[in-house]
């Protein structure tokens, strides 16, 4: 029997199109808005569905009216399958008591899109009259809000947020997202897991600005206020601080710490990693330098009193001081390593190969340096 080459290339088209249509699935939109007049209330608070993916945009409006844009999207193997999914997508706006009111976004516990490759979502933008305060409590969606307003306070999970034009305290935690944070004017907890956090343009009037995350890089910039940031595993970049009073704090492990123009008193470890201080000021307290196996450059470029310890493991200090410094000068390394210091008019209490200890000026602060194991300490004068 005599098979046509025209039948082997109709077989080859319906086994590519098969799959095709197999897999083929409807997609619907279903748009609509929510609206609601004020009476006095001042926090809007999202209480959200646990397995819903989206995004949300917070911005302001004059007047006493919420307004409420959403979209919900599915996409299923069929119309109705996809009608059903938007169904059980609920959406209610209501007053809780005088000072609140509550978006409540609602979907059930074991929604019949869950673990499968069913894309269901909700697209929302909330207008709210400016210098309310927003909470919220939800997961998975991305979180977008920017200000006048007056504080915001968010628990989420897995949601990348963005927060901007705040007059109030900022209170956020999320987990294996980025963070990012400008134009605040208040106190700042911002917490992620396994996720970067970007702050900028911060003035920290009560309190102080905290930054937490398990495993990400942290950048700083433009803030004023006492300032903690904590990760592992990850750099910390920050510059144009002034902690006035106040306290910087900088800790992770195995990466590097770079900091230019800070004011206050410091706090800088890691190990294994460099760090790099440039444009130094410290003010007050007892200022605190570590990391191991990696160099340290420090320029200060001012000391008014307090303390300075610089501690390093098998590599180098390079400090550089302004030449009318007034401090106690002690630095001492292990045998085998080295201390060197140059255009500082240093008056010699003790001096020997390992060990210098002397004063500059009237002595009015101490700096300390100290390398365990084989290193060198430079010490200069500008």
């Amino acid at each position: 029997m005599k098979i046509s080459r025209q039948y082997f290339i109709s077989l080859a088209a319906l086994i590519l199109i098969w799959p095709v249509a197999l897999f083929a699935q409807s997609q619907l939109r279903v748009e609509g808005q929510l609206t609601m007049v004020l009476d006095g209330q001042s926090i809007f608070e999202i209480d959200g569905s646990r397995n819903l993916k989206g995004s949300i945009i917070i911005a302001p409006r004059s007047g006493r009216e919420i307004e409420i844009s959403f979209a919900k999207s599915a996409r299923a193997d069929s119309k109705a399958q996809a009608e059903r999914f938007l169904d059980l997508i609920g959406l209610i706006i209501k007053a809780e008591n005088d000072e609140r009111v509550v978006l409540s976004i609602l979907t059930p516990s074991d929604s019949p899109w869950e673990g499968s490759d069913y894309g269901v979502s909700l697209e929302l933008i909330v207008q709210l009259p400016e210098k309310m305060r927003i909470e919220g409590d939800l997961r998975f969606m991305s979180v977008n809000i920017r200000g006048p307003f007056g504080g915001v306070s968010l628990e989420t999970s897995y949601s990348p947020i963005t927060v901007a034009g705040i007059r109030g305290p900022v209170d956020i935690t999320t987990s294996y997202s980025p963070l990012s944070l400008t134009e605040i004017e208040g106190s700042i907890k911002a917490r992620t897991r396994y996720g970067s956090i970007e702050a900028s343009d911060i003035v920290v009037s009560l309190g102080s600005a905290l930054f937490n995350t398990i495993n990400g890089a942290i950048s700083l910039s433009d803030i004023q206020g006492p300032v903690e940031a904590y990760t592992s595993y990850s750099a910390i970049q920050a510059n144009d601080i002034e902690a006035a009073e106040g306290s910087i704090v900088f800790r992770t492990s195995y990466s590097p710490i770079a900091i230019e123009d800070v004011s206050g008193e410091l706090i800088c470890e890691t190990s294994f990693s460099p760090i790099s201080m440039s444009g130094v000021a410290l003010t007050h307290g007892q200022s605190k330098v570590e990391t191991s196996y990696s160099p340290i450059d420090a320029e200060i470029e001012r000391m008014e009193s307090g303390q300075l310890l610089i501690y390093n493991n098998y590599n180098n200090i390079n400090l550089l001081l302004p030449s009318d410094i007034s401090s106690h000068l002690i630095a001492s390394v292990d045998a085998g390593g080295r201390i060197h210091a140059a255009n500082l008019p240093v008056k010699p209490i003790y001096l020997d190969i390992t060990r210098l200890e002397g004063t500059l000026g009237d002595g009015l602060s101490r700096i300390e340096l100290k390398v365990s194991g084989v290193g060198t300490i430079e010490i200069e004068g500008q």
